[in-house]
């Protein structure tokens, strides 16, 4: 059975490391409100705790707490950048119904007589 001193260690380690990796993007991108910072931050946080040991051990990276705090910080701008580039495509089409964007992904003319909702 595993050490649970170095479980808990290893979700510390890749928890700081992905606060890290989103706090540095956040110099960039901004949040609007405390709410979303706090969220962005939490959603950082937590994908570094689930996906850090994983990628690891993936790649064949030896799992000392270095190499952890550096995948989680990965892992925490990488869900940071994800978050923020989602947010921003909904808010650029949230007036549009879903046919449209997908027609428009397509690279087809989206239909000017479609009404929202219908």
């Amino acid at each position: 059975m595993a050490d649970p001193t170095s479980y808990i260690t290893t979700k510390i380690a890749s928890a700081v490391g992905g606060l890290i990796g989103g706090f540095a993007l956040m110099s960039y991108i901004k949040p609007k409100t405390i709410n979303e910072a706090f969220t962005r931050g939490a959603v950082s946080c937590g994908s570094a705790i689930i996906f850090a040991v994983p990628i690891l051990q993936i790649t064949g990276s030896s799992e000392n707490w270095e190499m952890q705090l550096m995948s989680g910080a990965l892992v925490g701008f990488i869900s940071y950048s994800i978050l923020g580039a989602t947010a921003r495509f909904l808010e650029k089409t949230k007036e549009y119904d879903i046919f449209e964007i997908i027609n428009k992904a397509r690279g087809k003319n989206a239909s000017k007589d479609r009404t929202p909702g219908k």
